[in-house]
């Protein structure tokens, strides 16, 4: 707790005491001027509060260190991403989480700049997790999509350059999350003799 917080809560003690210990002789206008000095000091202390929570969560959302076990490998024109955790849900993610999958991704498939910049890309995430009844869809994918975007792997993320499909596996005690990218056209084609069929 810092001094200023430690004065305020100290000086609204002696306000709260006076008030206690003078109770049969208070007026109504002075308990009005106690409430005033409450609510001033609660606001003050508030404040103080949300600015050092402000400059927590700040320092908490810096990245510090690049996480090597995020992997990536180019076989059979194939960009295979390796996370060695799940992604986070909507109703979870918050900055620090979003920054950490977004960079750490980034740095790992830097050498594959420009690969499917061209092409319509066809995005698959696999999350690996001891989950029987997984939301796959509550799952935040847009740290990967845009650590693709962010090295240029992709030139954008909307519907004219990718795709996606999200599949949740649960096949493992130690989380982990599988990224597929691959040109579109190895799936457009199944897309469309379905859209025939049916």
């Amino acid at each position: 707790m810092n001094s200023k917080i430690l004065t305020e809560i100290n000086e609204l003690k002696e306000q709260t005491d006076f008030i206690i210990n003078n109770r049969n002789i208070l007026e109504n206008k002075d308990i009005e001027k106690y409430l005033r000095f409450l609510e001033k000091t609660r606001y003050e202390i508030f404040n103080e509060i949300k600015l050092n929570n402000d400059k927590q969560i700040e320092e908490q959302d810096k990245i510090h260190c690049i996480n090597n076990s995020y992997k990536a490998e180019l076989k059979q024109d194939i960009l295979k991403i390796y996370i060695p955790e799940v992604i986070p849900k909507y109703k979870r993610i918050n900055n620090y989480a979003y920054k950490n999958i977004l960079l750490n991704t980034a740095e790992a498939v830097k050498d594959y700049k420009g690969l499917f910049k061209d092409k319509l890309t066809f995005v698959v995430i696999i999350v690996h997790e001891k989950q029987e009844n997984m939301d796959i869809d509550n799952k935040y994918v847009k740290p990967i999509v845009d650590a693709l975007v962010l090295q240029n792997i992709i030139q954008d993320d909307n519907i004219n350059n990718m795709f996606y499909l999200a599949l949740g596996k649960n096949d493992t005690k130690k989380p982990y999350t599988e990224v597929f990218v691959l040109d579109g056209k190895y799936i457009l084609s199944w897309i469309e003799k379905l859209q025939k069929t049916i």
